[in-house]
């Protein structure tokens, strides 16, 4: 815990008139310029002493906070309580504050400010704040600071408080198109697994005996006729599409330089692939698939294929995990499943990365996927999908999507 006073613009505004009134009172003798300085100068105390008291008794508590997404708020909440028995805090700020010489948290994070207006003796009041994540990864927390500039708004006296704590930036998700998912994961590549439960579908599961409620249409009347009691037959529960997305990070940023292209439009092209891939798998979710993810020339383990709300967020602390820092390494491609394989590739297409069914994206198309407008970037126009004349989705007589190499 640090406490600490602060001279800020008011403070020294204030101070200096005090300082001129000082020198006129002393240069002329007068007592009404003694009296004024009194005053003046008591009221700099009042304020410090006044802010010191009150904060004495402040402590502040960071709850928990939530996984952030960016482009999407972020609300990140205090517990502030007021230890003092019969003195009040009045007009607290809450803010964050970076750690010596570490800028990860606002190079991630907008800057933001709590305000609490009144907390009262022994009393325990709560406070958030609004952030908008810039960047996905790993967001540290650590300082909070806490201020005010009660009464008089000269003297600002602050308490700083060290709470490690981590929460993970998820990569920025595009609303993609109504028809992306049907055009991209045709039911004929898509594996289906063998249900091993009842349920309301279409396949065979087996027969038991006739239940109240059963339709007429499920009896199996040739058993029935051999039994003395109804037979239904009964069907498998529908199993869902399945889907998994591959991640081609195998080459690095470096080896794609080239005369056309820059490093940071390299390095945009990969944040573009991570969004691309969390994007269709975010809209595959939302659809009802199994989803599973693999991150090629990351140190990253492939995850299984899955459907619920817990793992798509795993998936997503995933992509929020990629650090494309780290020297690329060689990932083992999962063994054959009954699943559609989406390769999505950073610039090139690497038509040898996955099965031979698998349909490969570029984040050079990540434009034509989408219903949202892509800013204005460092990528040339050459290579930026979203700088050609839109139209539809590049399909074949059949309606397939066609792959195309950027």
């Amino acid at each position: 815990m640090i406490r600490r006073y602060h001279l800020h613009l008011p403070g020294f505004v204030y101070l200096a008139l005090v300082l001129i009134i000082a020198v006129a009172a002393v240069n002329s003798q007068n007592n009404l310029l003694f009296w004024i300085f009194g005053v003046f100068f008591s009221g700099l105390l009042i304020s410090g002493l006044t802010s010191g008291i009150m904060m004495m008794g402040l402590r502040i508590r960071r709850l928990d906070p939530q996984r952030g997404t960016v482009g999407s708020p972020l609300v990140v909440q205090y517990e502030l309580h007021n230890r003092n028995r019969f003195i009040p805090i009045f007009n607290v700020h809450v803010e964050e504050s970076d750690k010596a010489g570490d800028a990860t948290w606002h190079r991630i994070m907008s800057r933001g400010q709590a305000w609490v207006m009144h907390i009262g003796p022994r009393e325990t009041v709560h406070g958030e704040v609004t952030l908008w994540p810039r960047h996905r990864g790993e967001a540290r927390f650590d300082r909070v600071r806490v201020w005010t500039t009660f009464p008089f708004g000269l003297v600002k006296k602050s308490i700083t408080f060290s709470q490690p704590q981590h929460t993970y930036i998820h990569p920025r998700l595009y609303q993609m198109q109504h028809r992306i998912l049907e055009t991209v994961l045709l039911p004929s590549l898509v594996g289906l697994k063998l249900s091993s439960q009842p349920g309301t579908g279409d396949d065979y599961f087996g027969m038991r005996e006739y239940r109240p409620g059963d339709s007429l249409r499920h009896i199996a009347w040739k058993r029935t006729a051999t039994r003395d009691e109804l037979i239904s037959i009964e069907r498998s529960r529908p199993s869902p599409l399945r889907m998994r997305v591959m991640l081609n990070l195998t080459k690095s940023t470096d080896s794609l330089i080239n005369d056309d292209i820059t490093w940071e439009a390299v390095r945009q092209l990969e944040e573009r692939a991570i969004s691309l891939a969390a994007s269709l798998i975010h809209a595959a979710t939302l659809a009802g698939y199994e989803v599973g993810l693999t991150v090629l020339g990351c140190p990253l383990a492939s995850i299984p294929v899955r459907r619920s709300h817990l793992h798509r967020n795993r998936i997503m602390t995933h992509f929020a995990s990629i650090n494309l820092d780290l020297p690329r390494i060689e990932s083992h491609v999962p063994d054959a499943e009954r699943v559609a394989v989406v390769v999505i590739h950073p610039l090139h297409v690497e038509p040898d990365v996955g099965k031979a069914n698998a349909l490969h994206l570029s984040a050079t198309q990540l434009s034509k996927f989408t219903q949202q407008k892509i800013g204005v970037d460092v990528i040339p126009a050459s290579l930026n999908g979203s700088r050609k004349k839109r139209g539809k989705l590049p399909t074949d007589r059949r309606g397939n999507l066609q792959e195309t190499a950027a």
